[in-house]
């Protein structure tokens, strides 16, 4: 196994630490939640720029990548929802694009194509990292004396803004997916 996709498997072992980290009430778990966190976004990055310079692409990393970024981002979702700063429905369009997304994926795949993240999803994922990393950032404020909780309204005001703003993009970039992968479906 090659480094891009090492460091690819790595950010899957980063989601249980973040979940720990932000589930689990100890001192200053919102920060070890943001270190985790930004730690893991950024392997992301790493891993890309890695496998492009040194030739490196693979179709496991094609594949593997975008499941891993979307197995970190929404389980930083996990922990926002079980906090109840999210909403379903936004939950639900994110899921629902990539459940779409994936079977447009598995469909190309079993005609032997790979389908590999295009910019809008790029820019989608992006999107997503740093709206949590600023709801995280904010959450490890309060630990250090802001008056930044659940409680606060800006806060929740942030959250529902940013998140929906988030959905739709992604919603944006699901049916590009779909218009791009429309002919790896086939009637009978």
């Amino acid at each position: 196994m090659n480094l891009p996709n090492k460091i690819t498997v790595f950010r899957f072992l980063c989601v249980p630490a973040l979940l720990a980290c932000a589930l689990i009430s100890f001192n200053h778990h919102w920060l070890a939640t943001l270190i985790v966190y930004i730690i893991a976004c950024l392997s992301d990055k790493a891993d890309g720029v890695i496998a492009r310079k040194r030739g490196l692409v693979t179709d496991f990393g094609k594949l593997m990548d975008p499941l891993a970024d979307k197995t970190l981002v929404f389980g930083a979702y996990i922990v926002l929802i079980n906090y109840g700063w999210h909403t379903d429905l936004v939950i639900m369009i994110m899921l629902a694009r990539e459940f779409l997304v994936a079977g447009i994926r598995m469909a190309a795949s079993a005609e032997g194509e790979v389908i590999a993240a295009n910019g809008f999803g790029k820019a989608k994922t992006l999107l997503q990292m740093v709206t949590t990393i600023l709801a995280f950032l904010f959450l490890t404020l309060g630990e250090f004396g802001f008056e930044i909780n659940s409680e606060t309204v800006w806060f929740n005001i942030y959250c529902a803004v940013s998140f929906w703003i988030v959905a739709i993009i992604t919603l944006l970039s699901g049916i590009v997916y779909t218009k791009d992968g429309w002919h790896l479906i086939k009637t009978k």
